[in-house]
């Protein structure tokens, strides 16, 4: 579990910023696992017209992207200034050590020795490299290359994100960009209006949020406990193609970062303008202390019935009765996790609904 705890004064400790050269590694993370990324089926068939030799080293050089975004991508990522060609000189600069090391991260994410420090640690090196032999002796014989020098694996992947960009995302750039800064000019709204927290409730489900001890938690593997300070401030940068995730990179030597789905870039009909009948569905949902109680608890993680009706002192059934009309409203959502159906609040459905009652009341007579 990652942990990132935030002060009195977070909205001084933050900075929002967008990059090319990330979001272009991201649509390339995207292409490698199609089916995992519905919302860029779009750009997946695009990309099924570019030159059959591009494709091939992309998929050749895939496992660069494929399961672990390297740190190395995100230097000068929160560089207003800084376009694809800085910012990948930026990575070419980066130290042979760090580059080794996020590289063999790549190659054993997915894998039990997930973690393991083969830079620093020669024993461990080597007992992976020999077990790997045994096992999967192309993948071993890629990981001793990159230990051994890992320039050459990257400038041939350097190599195909550049001609990736010239042949396709460049364009693909300048048609989103304009979001991505409309997405963070929200952000920034929301924020100086609302605090820090209503802005990260719009990441729910994928991160956890506890307003009252001013935290933020990721699941992951492992476990960082992290206080964002002025010294130690946190970047969110704003993507579209790292939908459906949101990554966080927190280990040193890199600056902590949260790269989190930009809202502008969701379906249009989320942006549609609630009819007079749904909000009048919405305030009916939400005039019962129950019910206000529930999407309060929601606000800062999932939950299922079991557990929200403990929360409440209601019965099981009683609670699955109210959040049924706040499902029926689009004010909660639901996932299966196992066993369990778990809730969330959805955010952009009341952000919908104030929006239609500000314009009501600010309606001329």
């Amino acid at each position: 579990m990652i942990t990132l705890r935030f002060t009195e004064t977070a909205e001084e400790d933050i900075a929002f910023s967008v990059s090319p050269l990330l979001e272009a590694v991201h649509s390339w993370h995207a292409l490698t696992d199609p089916g995992h990324h519905a919302l860029h089926v779009p750009w997946v068939r695009r990309c099924r017209r570019l030159p059959d030799a591009l494709r091939r080293r992309m998929r050749e050089h895939g496992f660069v992207v494929a399961d672990y975004i390297p740190a190395f991508f995100e230097s000068r990522a929160g560089d207003h200034d800084a376009d694809f060609t800085d910012q990948l000189a930026a990575v070419r600069a980066v130290p042979p050590a760090l580059l080794a090391a996020d590289l063999a991260r790549t190659l054993l994410i997915a894998t039990r020795y997930a973690g393991c420090d083969l830079v620093e640690d020669p024993a461990t090196r080597d007992a992976v490299l020999a077990e790997l032999h045994r096992t999967d002796p192309d993948r071993a014989s890629c990981l001793r290359g990159i230990l051994t020098d890992p320039v050459p694996v990257l400038d041939d992947t350097l190599a195909v994100l550049e001609d990736y960009w010239s042949a396709a995302f460049a364009d693909e750039w300048e048609r989103i960009e304009p979001s991505l800064y409309e997405s963070i000019a929200q952000a920034g709204a929301r924020i100086a209006h609302q605090g820090l927290f209503p802005m990260l409730r719009t990441l729910v489900p994928q991160i956890r949020i506890d307003p009252a001890r001013r935290t933020l938690r990721l699941d992951r593997p492992h476990e960082h406990d992290i206080a964002v300070t002025r010294e130690r401030p946190v970047t969110f940068t704003a993507s579209h193609y790292v939908w459906p995730h949101v990554r966080l990179t927190c280990e040193t030597p890199w600056p902590l970062r949260i790269t989190y789905p930009a809202l502008p870039l969701a379906p249009a009909s989320a942006a549609r303008p609630a009819s007079q009948e749904e909000i009048l569905t919405t305030l009916r949902a939400l005039a019962a202390a129950p019910r206000l109680q529930i999407l309060t608890h929601l606000a800062a993680q999932s939950r299922s019935t079991q557990e929200l009706a403990t929360l409440l002192g209601l019965s099981p059934s009683v609670t699955s009765r109210h959040l049924q009309q706040l499902t029926q409203a689009g004010l909660t959502t639901t996932r299966r996790e196992g066993y369990y159906v778990l809730y969330s609040l959805a955010p952009t459905r009341l952000d919908q609904i104030a929006t239609a009652l500000t314009t009501l009341v600010a309606a001329p007579q």
